[in-house]
């Protein structure tokens, strides 16, 4: 143990990412259920990718139900993301008729994708809770979980993808699924704050897109043209990197508004 402290102060290891060490330390035999007046939570482990976190509100009805993957950026843990920003709070406020999933994502710029198929992850889900999940898939991602989400472009029932602030690079991979012209149903919808001056470069090539200069207000309607834009962009005036995920707000409303 003086080895390794010595080590890292002398900078000849880096520490691990918040996700990478909750990795090391979760299980498979972990596995939770709680059932609460507004829905059912479940949070199981897995060997060598975490935690998984899955909610299903109370009003759930499958026949007409989405799933809903929810990735966290850097310097937090999935634990921690549910717990600090309220994550099941916002699922439930959405009023989204699906079942959401958190599971661990990258917390550091050298971490691993821990899911790069989701057709894993979406299976084990299915395997841990007992559910069948629907197959229209819907995937929100923050900050540097663009990465993830890149491996998961080319599952064919993905049509909505939200780059919460994550627009940081693959820009070519993201346009090409959602032009793809035999894909009707695919929207991407990108929210700026550090990443709007790239945002502002991939819409240069897309004329098409829809773009606004700041987040209507919670639970705003969006007229019809919006709601249904292939591409679809908003810089954020009001929150900043970590409040669009932290200050409870912008998660329900882009769940309601795109519903």
């Amino acid at each position: 143990m003086l080895g390794l402290l010595l080590a890292l102060q002398l900078g000849q290891l880096e520490p691990l990412s918040p996700a990478l060490a909750a990795v090391r330390v979760t299980t498979e035999s972990e596995y939770v259920e709680q059932l609460n007046e507004d829905g059912k939570h479940w949070r199981f482990g897995t060997k060598d990718k975490g935690a998984v976190h899955v909610w299903r509100p109370r009003t759930y009805k499958v026949a007409s139900a989405v799933t809903v993957i929810y990735l966290h950026g850097f310097f937090t843990d999935v634990d921690k993301a549910v717990l600090e920003h309220q994550l099941v709070t916002q699922f439930r406020d959405s009023g989204r008729n699906a079942i959401f999933i958190a599971p661990e994502a990258r917390s550091g710029g050298k971490d691993p994708i821990f899911w790069p198929d989701v057709t894993q992850l979406l299976d084990a889900v299915a395997r841990r809770t007992r559910q069948k999940l629907p197959e229209r898939l819907v995937v929100v991602g923050h900050s540097g979980a663009y990465k993830t989400i890149v491996e998961w472009l080319s599952h064919g029932p993905l049509e909505q993808v939200f780059l919460v602030d994550g627009l940081y690079g693959n820009d070519d991979e993201f346009r090409a699924w959602v032009t793809d012209a035999e894909a009707k149903t695919r929207q991407l919808v990108l929210v700026g704050f550090d990443t709007q001056q790239r945002a502002e470069w991939f819409l240069k090539r897309q004329p098409e897109a829809v773009k606004l200069d700041d987040l209507p207000y919670l639970y705003d309607e969006l007229p019809a043209k919006v709601r249904r834009a292939k591409l679809v962009s908003f810089q954020s005036e009001r929150f900043d990197h970590m409040g669009l995920v932290t200050t409870g707000r912008l998660l329900p409303w882009l769940l309601h508004a795109f519903r």
